[in-house]
């Protein structure tokens, strides 16, 4: 005899009535095999190798059992060499097994000669689990309600600090967290459609968002400030109760730092340190933020705004500091490190590559208006003071071409590989190109890494494309501040920062709307069918103040031509910095 393994509506069992060969054990087993997961209203068919006799067939050769050994009232009926099982009008119910019961009463015919099965089959069958309420408890932990066949049915059931579950997972909470799970990158998507358009964002595994609400189709996320859509399978839900940690930011004489919880590993990454204290949050004092911007205390209650300078700040402008300066910062960081106990900093100030690369930053800075200090804060970043394996043998300081699936690093060099360069001039020059080409160039909006001149976040800036890792930004803008403290903070709060109040929001060459309302535009946040947020774009105001009224004068965007431009006033909406 055969069995067909499972089918969502229909499983077909192929039985052989012999009265003298045995059944082989493998078919045995597989007919004996427990199904799981089984719909309510499943319908068995039995299919034979003989026609069966119909008188033969009764509640006890042919019977469904649950595991209190109560037989269902199920429908059987016979033609031919096909016996069908049907289930109980209300169904089976869910979370329960049963026994699909074969005995050897059946019999089977050909001509005038019976056939009889050699041995009786128990076939076990658990029933899908359905979706469960349950009461969601302060200690975290969770009680049964009720069993609904469909989300929808559950969710109509649903009271408040209750949730649902599918199979012991979570798929609504009234409040809690949202973690993705194992995978490297989990997409973020602007829709809850989850096509390719509305792909917003990556970020990597165990990141923290913020639960908002979610149907049988998507979880709704509040990230990084904003509401978006995740899958179900990428994301693990947790209630309030159930979370053990949280995410947080503190602020102490040295400046604001981030405490970041991964919820899967049960435990925080090392702080790093943002900048500096926003002057309406108190020292020492956990708050909470998912923008980084906008803090709530414990109680939920609204702390403050304010932005972090160098997180929002555009990298065209220039550094105040000078290549000698910029060295004297390199040297005596690597002199630091190198006299802690950490072998991987061993003769620091003589291995790494970032000593002496002021007069190169200062160059590139000059000649590709990308901010000195902004290059070297990614380099610490990324490979760490430039004695990482990539940055000593790849001569790679930024970790191009190294992407989260393929992040291994030998001594034994592979010139070929991508990761490679022939030097670190060759590295910063390929940083410089791919930065101008596409994430940094607004006349080349349309390139989907292009969300605004700032480091920024998952939301808007090069954290949105660049990096999986979501605070990537605020971590390379807390170097920023660290080497522009140490150098005597020429750099911090030089310029007025805002942000793009409206969508299409044009910058112009003059204060003034020219001919065709195009002929003196230099750029504009404007794309069709897009989903990035042009409607936010970070914008630098520059040091001299427009000359027109109604007008504002800002740093210009573009690679090449560091004239201000201008926009209206009502165009942007200045922000508190610290």
């Amino acid at each position: 005899m055969t069995f067909f393994l499972k089918k969502w509506n229909m499983v077909c069992l192929l039985v052989t009535l012999l009265i003298l060969a045995p059944l082989s054990i493998a078919n045995a087993t597989t007919l004996t095999d427990e199904v799981i997961d089984v719909p309510t209203d499943k319908t068995w068919t039995i299919k034979f190798n003989f026609p069966v006799i119909e008188s033969s067939i009764t509640s006890n050769s042919i019977y469904v059992m649950n595991s209190k050994k109560v037989k269902q009232a199920v429908t059987v009926s016979v033609k031919d060499d096909v016996v069908t099982v049907r289930p109980p009008k209300a169904g089976y119910e869910l979370s329960q097994t049963y026994t699909l019961h074969i005995t050897a009463d059946t019999l089977g015919q050909v001509n005038k000669e019976i056939k009889t099965l050699k041995q009786p089959i128990i076939k076990p069958f658990t029933v899908v689990e359905g979706y469960v309420v349950v009461n969601i408890h302060e200690n975290g932990t969770y009680s049964s309600i009720s069993n609904h066949p469909t989300f929808d049915e559950a969710n109509a059931s649903l009271q408040e600090g209750q949730g649902i579950m599918l199979n012991d997972k979570f798929v609504k909470i009234p409040s809690g967290f949202v973690t993705t799970n194992t995978k490297p990158v989990t997409i973020i998507y602007k829709q809850a459609t989850f096509t390719p358009q509305f792909d917003y964002t990556g970020v990597d595994t165990d990141t923290e968002l913020i639960y908002v609400d979610a149907t049988s189709d998507y979880v709704k996320v509040n990230a990084f400030g904003q509401n978006m859509y995740v899958k179900h399978e990428d994301v693990t839900l947790l209630p309030t109760a159930a979370a053990k940690g949280q995410s947080y930011y503190i602020s102490d004489q040295k400046g604001l730092w981030h405490y970041i919880y991964r919820h899967h590993k049960g435990k925080y990454d090392s702080p790093y340190l943002i900048g500096e204290n926003p002057v309406f949050l108190n020292k020492g004092v956990k708050y909470y933020s998912m923008d980084g911007a906008n803090f709530i205390d414990e109680n939920g209650e609204i702390a403050g705004e304010g932005y972090a300078y160098f997180h929002y700040l555009s990298p065209r402008v220039p550094t105040s500091y000078s290549a000698a300066e910029i060295d004297t910062y390199i040297n005596s960081e690597l002199a630091a490190i190198e006299k802690t106990s950490h072998v991987r900093y061993a003769n620091a100030t003589i291995k790494s590559p970032l000593k002496g690369l002021g007069v190169t930053l200062k160059k590139i800075e000059k000649e590709h208006r990308i901010n000195a200090l902004f290059i070297l804060s990614l380099a610490i970043h990324e490979n760490d003071y430039g004695m990482s394996c990539h940055a000593q043998n790849y001569n790679n300081l930024f970790g191009l071409n190294v992407t989260d699936s393929d992040d291994h690093c030998s001594t034994d060099v592979i010139i070929s590989s991508p990761k490679y360069f022939a030097s670190i001039t060759e590295n910063i020059s390929s940083l410089v190109n791919g930065l101008n080409t596409n994430y940094l160039n607004p006349v080349n909006m349309k390139d989907y890494r292009y969300n605004g001149l700032a480091l920024g976040n998952k939301m808007i800036g090069m954290n949105v494309r660049y990096a999986t890792d979501p605070y990537w930004g605020a971590k390379t803008a807390g170097h920023m501040y660290s080497i522009d403290k140490e150098l005597g903070s020429k750099d911090y709060k030089k310029y007025n920062i805002g942000f793009t109040t409206l969508s299409d929001v044009s910058i112009r060459k003059e204060p003034v709307v020219k001919g065709g309302n195009n002929d003196n535009r230099a750029y504009q946040y404007k794309l069709h069918r897009t989903i990035k947020r042009l409607d936010k774009m970070p914008i630098t105001l520059s040091t001299t103040p427009s000359e027109t009224t109604g007008w504002l004068r800002v740093i210009s965007e573009l690679p090449k031509d560091g004239t201000d431009l201008y926009t209206v006033t009502d165009n942007v909406r200045i922000v508190t910095t610290h």
